[in-house]
C-alpha cells in the first residue's frame, strides 16, 4: 500500500474509531486490518497512527480487536527500532518506543532518571541560562577549588579544569547541586537557572507511551460513548475501597512468588514509576509527580475501565495550609489524563489535562470521576477552575469552546454578570442546533473563574485567611515576621497548646504557620486548639488525616 493509501486508510480508521457504534466498529476493524497488512511509513503519519493505536488500546471493541491493536503496537515498536538514528529523530518527544525525549527537567527528576539502567541520559545543550556556571559552582565546590570559578573560564573550560569528562558532566552537575538538598528551593532555583536540556534515550521499548501501563484487574470493552449522565449523582457516589494487598496485581516473575504484602509494595512502586514515566514521556512535570510521597498514593478502580490515582507530596515540598494533591487517570491501564487539586478544607482549585491521544472519548465522564475522587476522599463541596483552563491566555481553550465543557458538567462563572451571560448564551445555543459561541463571547467568559458548588455556604478561601495574617503582622508587630511568629507560638503555649514539631522535615515550619493563623483567627476554644495540635502533627505525613482535621478546625464538616 502506498503512503497515500496508508494515509487514506488511517483517516477511515480515525473517523470510525470515534463513532463507538456497531457500524463504526466494523469499519474500524476493516481499516485496521488493511493497515496491518501493509508496510509502515516513517514520517509524521506514523506518529498519527501511533496515537490512534493508543486511543484504540484504551477503548478496545472486543478481544479480537484488542489482539490486533496489541500486534500493531508491537510491529510499530520493531519498525522504529530498525530506523536509522536520523530517522528516529523525527519522533523526539512523541513517546514512541525507542524514540528519545528531549526537554528540561527538575534536578530531582534528572537525578532519578540518571539512576535507571533502562535509560541513557545525557546533557544535550543549554538554552538561555540565567546564571553563569561559575557562580553556581562557587556555592557547591570544596573551598580549595573555588579559584577555578574566578579564573574567567567558560563553561566547557571550567568543567575541563575540574577534570570532568564530557560524558560525566550532567551527573557531575546533578551531584554538585545535590549538596543543597537541605535547601530544596535554593537548589531548584540554581539548577533551573542553568537551563539544561536533557536527552533521555530508552534502551528498551518498555519506556514508551504504549508500554507504560498500570496493571488492571480486567479490560473494559467499549461499545458506546457515555455523554449524558447525572453529574451530581456520579460525584456524590461513594468511592470503592482503594487497591490494597493482592489487588495491586503484581504477579510477574519474582513478584508472583512473594507474599501479598511484598506484592503490594512492588505494585505501589510500579504505579509510582508509571505515573512519573507518563509525565516524562510527554515532557511534562508536576510538583506532586516529581515529589510524590509514596505513602499517600491511593488508587481507585472505577467504572468503564477507569482508575484514578491521587497522591500528595513529601513533607519538605508541601505548601502551607493547603494540600497540593496530584492525580493521574488511567483508561484500561494507559495514562489518559493528569492534573491536580489544591485542597483546603471543603474547597479545592482544580486543573486537568487530557493527554492528546485520548481526547475525543468520554472526557466529561473522566473529569467527573476525578472530581468524584477528590470529593469523596477529602470532603470537597466547592471546586474552582481558573479561567486559563478555558481560554485566558490559552488560544486552544477558546478555539475548542472549553468553557462549555465545564458548563455542561455544572461549573458556573463566579462573576454574577458573566453567570447571567452564560445562562442567556446557553439558552440561545440550545434553541439553535449547530450554533456556536463567538470568540468574543468566549473571551468574555475568561473574566471569571468557574465553580462547581454542592450547596451550603461557600467555604472560606485561603487568600482571605492569609490577608488576615498579613494584617495582624502589620498592625501588632510593625511588619516584623519573626517577632510575630515567636509571639504566636508563645501565645498558644500560654493557652496550654504547645505545638510540638514532629521529626519529619517541614514539621517545624508548620508550627509557625499554624500559630500565626491561630493568632489571626483568635482561636481560644479548647476543641479547636486540639484540632490545631493534630494539624501540626499530620501535615507532614498524612494528607488524608490532615484534611479531615482541617474540615473540623474550619467548621466545615
Amino acid at each position: 500500500m502506498a503512503l497515500r493509501s496508508f494515509a487514506t486508510a488511517l483517516r477511515t480508521l480515525r473517523d470510525a474509531a470515534f463513532r463507538f457504534d456497531a457500524g463504526g466498529q466494523a469499519v474500524a476493524a476493516r481499516a485496521l486490518a488493511d493497515l496491518a497488512a501493509t508496510r509502515l511509513p516513517s514520517g509524521p503519519v506514523l506518529t498519527r497512527y501511533h496515537d490512534l493505536l493508543l486511543f484504540l488500546r484504551a477503548h478496545p471493541p472486543d478481544p479480537a480487536g484488542l489482539r490486533l491493536i496489541e500486534s500493531e503496537l508491537r510491529r510499530l515498536a520493531r519498525h522504529v527500532e530498525g530506523l536509522s538514528a536520523p530517522a528516529r529523530e523525527r519522533f523526539v518527544n512523541e513517546g514512541l518506543p525507542h524514540a528519545d525525549t528531549l526537554t528540561r527537567f527538575s534536578h530531582d527528576t534528572v537525578r532519578r532518571v540518571l539512576q535507571r539502567a533502562d535509560l541513557r541520559v545525557q546533557f544535550d545543550h543549554a538554552g538561555e541560562p540565567r546564571l553563569d556556571l561559575n557562580a553556581v559552582l562557587r556555592l557547591t565546590l570544596p573551598a580549595p577549588e573555588w579559584s577555578h570559578t574566578t579564573a574567567g573560564l567558560g563553561d566547557a573550560d571550567l568543567l575541563a579544569a575540574l577534570k570532568v569528562p564530557p560524558k560525566a558532566r550532567l551527573g557531575f552537575l546533578v551531584d554538585e547541586l545535590a549538596r543543597l538538598d537541605d535547601r530544596p528551593f535554593v537548589k531548584d532555583h540554581l539548577f533551573d537557572a542553568l537551563d539544561l536540556f536533557v536527552r533521555v534515550a530508552p534502551r528498551r521499548a518498555a519506556f514508551s507511551k504504549a508500554n507504560n501501563r498500570l496493571p488492571m484487574p480486567a479490560v473494559f470493552f467499549q461499545h458506546d460513548r457515555l455523554k449524558r449522565f447525572d453529574t451530581a449523582a456520579l460525584m456524590n457516589r461513594p468511592l470503592p475501597r482503594p487497591r490494597a494487598g493482592p489487588a495491586w496485581r503484581v504477579r510477574e516473575g519474582r513478584e508472583a512468588r512473594e507474599a501479598p504484602e511484598a506484592r503490594e509494595g512492588a505494585g505501589r512502586a510500579r504505579a509510582v514509576q508509571v505515573i512519573r514515566d507518563a509525565l516524562t514521556l510527554t515532557a511534562r512535570e508536576t510538583d506532586p509527580g516529581t515529589y510524590l510521597d509514596e505513602r499517600s498514593l491511593r488508587l481507585f478502580d472505577l467504572e468503564r475501565g477507569l482508575s484514578v490515582a491521587i497522591f500528595g507530596m513529601t513533607a519538605e515540598r508541601q505548601l502551607p495550609y493547603e494540600s497540593y494533591v496530584g492525580f493521574m487517570l488511567f483508561k484500561n491501564g494507559l495514562a489518559a489524563a493528569y492534573g491536580g487539586a489544591w485542597v483546603f478544607g471543603a474547597r479545592a482549585d482544580f486543573g486537568m489535562n487530557i493527554f492528546e491521544p485520548y481526547r475525543g472519548g468520554e472526557s466529561g465522564f473522566m473529569m467527573c470521576q476525578v472530581l468524584r475522587t477528590y470529593r469523596q476522599a477529602f470532603g470537597v463541596r466547592h471546586f474552582e477552575v481558573d479561567a486559563h483552563q478555558f481560554g485566558l491566555d490559552n488560544p486552544d481553550g477558546i478555539a475548542s469552546g472549553a468553557f462549555w465543557f465545564y458548563h455542561r458538567h455544572g461549573f458556573r462563572p463566579l462573576d454574577p454578570a458573566l453567570a447571567r451571560l452564560a445562562e442567556r448564551e446557553s439558552r440561545r445555543l440550545a434553541a439553535t442546533p449547530g450554533a456556536r459561541s463567538s470568540e468574543k463571547t468566549l473571551q468574555a467568559f475568561t473574566g471569571s473563574s468557574v465553580a462547581l458548588h454542592f450547596g451550603g455556604p461557600v467555604p472560606v478561601a485561603l487568600p482571605a485567611l492569609v490577608e488576615r495574617i498579613t494584617a495582624l503582622i502589620a498592625r501588632q508587630f510593625g511588619g516584623d515576621r519573626q517577632a510575630a511568629e515567636q509571639a504566636a507560638v508563645a501565645s498558644l503555649a500560654r493557652q496550654g497548646c504547645a505545638l510540638r514539631a514532629a521529626t519529619q522535615p517541614g514539621a517545624q515550619r508548620a508550627v509557625a504557620e499554624w500559630a500565626l493563623l491561630a493568632a489571626a483567627l483568635r482561636v481560644t476554644d479548647p476543641l479547636r486548639l486540639e484540632h490545631l495540635r493534630r494539624l501540626v502533627r499530620l501535615k507532614p505525613r498524612d494528607v488524608f488525616g490532615y484534611q479531615r482535621t482541617l474540615l473540623r478546625f474550619l467548621g466545615q464538616v
